[in-house]
């Protein structure tokens, strides 16, 4: 039994297949973490979901950006921007069915791992965690988050996506949720600017990537696993804190990351 984590698959189902051979992975025993935006910018949106709807019993799935943009169109009947690539799940005809099951997947997901040498704490989240939350008050709160998206998510995803003011915020709903999804560079004060997503070598001077070795969520961690900044390249600088977004999407890799021994396996991208 082993537990894999995929960066963000963002519709590019045949890289994603292809990995799950290298993998061999067996949905009978293992696990496959996702660090969210499974849907947009890829070919085969429908396919992944599909696919990852067939064995989610043997799937941790965090929510990204592109998902909450995803069900956003669909509960609030939004027009697809021109780069949106999901139009095939908006009209098939188990789309309520796919929206829900995306609908229903958290924010933040954590569990223990058993190695061969001892068990570790993992933590998988699509963007990035506030620097001075607890993993306790980081579930707690993305619980709460959950609960609100799927008691009213027509309501709740309007926040999400115009509720300006409080963007930058964490201590809102808007707010945290963005962070969680969205988030690359903080200010000093440790809150979020969305405007830079270049790579780590070029962040301005004011600015600084959200993970740290003093993040307080590591106390309560061996690793942390996310996602979104494919131009980091799977680069942080901290061994416990690993990127996994690669750009599959941008023609470059999806990578694959067994959490027992941090083995990783790479697959070249399709996308032109």
């Amino acid at each position: 039994m082993a537990n894999y984590v995929v960066g963000d698959i963002q519709g590019c189902f045949e890289e994603f297949k292809n990995g799950l051979n290298l993998i061999k992975f067996k949905s009978s025993k293992d696990f496959l973490w996702i660090t969210g935006d499974l849907v947009n910018r890829g070919p085969d949106s429908l396919k992944v979901l599909e696919h990852v709807m067939k064995i989610k019993n043997s799937v941790h799935i965090v929510l990204g950006n592109h998902d909450l943009h995803y069900l956003n169109c669909f509960f609030n009947k939004k027009k697809l921007n021109d780069d949106d690539t999901f139009q095939s799940l908006m009209i098939h005809k188990k789309n309520t069915k796919m929206a829900q099951f995306l609908l229903n997947q958290p924010f933040v997901f954590s569990k223990k791992i058993l190695t061969k040498k001892k068990v570790i704490k993992v933590a998988m989240v699509h963007a990035g965690i506030p620097r001075n939350m607890t993993l306790k008050k980081t579930e707690t709160l993305s619980k709460l988050c959950s609960l609100e998206l799927i008691k009213n998510p027509t309501n709740s995803l309007k926040k999400i996506f115009e509720d300006k003011k409080n963007f930058l915020a964490v201590d809102t709903f808007s707010g945290l949720v963005n962070f969680f999804t969205r988030v690359r560079v903080i200010n000093k004060n440790g809150l979020p600017n969305f405007t830079f997503k270049g790579r780590k070598k070029n962040i301005p001077s004011n600015l600084a990537p959200w993970f740290k070795k003093e993040n307080k969520i590591m106390d309560d961690l061996d690793f942390l696993v996310f996602g979104h900044w494919a131009a980091l390249q799977g680069k942080t600088d901290i061994s416990n804190i690993i990127a996994l977004d690669t750009g599959c999407c941008w023609g470059k890799e999806l990578t694959f990351l067994r959490l027992e021994d941090q083995k990783k396996f790479v697959i070249k991208s399709k996308q032109g």
